[in-house]
């Protein structure tokens, strides 16, 4: 054989080869492994906010039945079922049993444990359905996880559990969804499969905290002046603000006793290491759409890795007095109306072949 032959069959076995090692995974394998991870970390954010919120409730005492409720329904409004007719029937009931005398938060745990279509078990269900439907492109590891923590909410005597210690349901499915995190990073080969994962978590996580920190800043905005209300009450909201995006010790070492509205909403949103803010969780999507794309189509630009890599920089380069009064809504809905858009073109683009 000529010899230019013989360096034309290697050129093209080479490219053969890396077009194998190269080859994007199939839709329906990408979308099981995104919407996975998505409803995984969802389920956490439920779990904490409610359980934070019903310990925040404790804290603060005999508080006034408005307050409750208004505490109840920004939780609603995170979770984006504040207007649904059947969740304010259920909620405002009151068939509570008489041993619970926190009537509203007994109430709304129940509903967000198992009865509301976006309740944590729906979550979590959902996560294993699609888990299921990919066995063979997760680890055994994962799997096992995901499974346990199902049966640990869908057993006989979960309604017992339930009733004589809520709060252990909520904290099995934190620590559930973080170890399911774990096998993941531990048992997943980095390549795509994984990278789903971590798009969809960081994308799921920078949406919740920001409908965290708008609602919460709204709350104790409602008389106009943040500072107008009662120092004990207002610190312990910024607090629970902070647990429900678990980042209290992670705010506390950085800023050792200021409860600042300012510094709170700046860190939150801005701060570039720690993992539960959006400013992280923004770059590290990015970072997993941009490995997504140069694996599948090198030679274009993705539509989502665009969108979230401008996103990236005007978190980058925000101005801390963006984080106060009126200008914070308008930040606030300027990231979450990117992310909305970054998941329409990921559907577009992966999912809807």
């Amino acid at each position: 054989m000529p010899p230019h032959r013989t360096a034309e069959r290697i050129v093209q076995s080479a490219l053969v080869q890396q077009n194998v090692g190269s080859r994007p995974m199939l839709s329906r394998v990408a979308e099981a492994m995104y919407w996975m991870s998505r409803y995984v970390e969802r389920a956490e954010h439920i779990a904490r906010i409610v359980l934070i919120n019903s310990n925040m409730l404790i804290d603060l005492g005999e508080l006034a039945p408005a307050m409750q409720e208004k505490q109840w329904l920004g939780v609603l409004r995170i979770l984006r079922l504040d207007q649904r007719p059947e969740v304010q029937e259920y909620l405002l009931s009151g068939k509570v049993p008489e041993e619970n005398r926190c009537l509203l938060g007994y109430n709304f745990a129940s509903f967000m444990a198992s009865e509301s279509s976006k309740s944590i078990i729906a979550c979590v269900t959902k996560a294993r359905e699609n888990a299921r439907s990919i066995r063979e492109n997760i680890s055994a590891e994962m799997w096992e996880t995901l499974n346990t923590l199902y049966w640990n909410l869908t057993g006989d005597d979960v309604k017992f559990r339930f009733e004589e210690y809520p709060q252990e349901m909520f904290l099995s499915v934190i620590m559930g969804s973080m170890l399911f995190q774990g096998v993941a990073d531990q048992t997943l080969p980095h390549a795509q499969s994984w990278q789903f994962t971590q798009l969809a978590k960081y994308l799921e996580r920078a949406d919740m905290i920001c409908r965290i920190v708008d609602t919460n800043f709204d709350i104790l905005q409602d008389s106009g002046d943040v500072s107008a209300i009662e120092t004990p009450l207002r610190n312990i909201q910024w607090m629970g603000m902070l647990r429900s995006c678990c980042s209290i010790e992670a705010y506390q070492r950085k800023h050792l006793g200021n409860l600042d509205p300012q510094t709170l909403a700046s860190f939150l949103l801005l701060d570039a290491e720690s993992p539960r803010n959006v400013r992280y969780s923004v770059n590290a999507a990015r970072t997993a759409i941009s490995g997504i794309a140069t694996s599948v189509h090198p030679q274009q630009v993705d539509a989502a890795e665009r969108i979230l890599g401008r996103l990236n920089a005007h978190l980058e380069y925000a101005e801390p007095k963006q984080m106060v009064g009126t200008a914070l809504g308008f930040f606030l809905k300027k990231i979450q109306e990117d992310l909305a858009l970054a998941s329409i073109a990921i559907e577009n683009a992966y999912f809807l072949h």
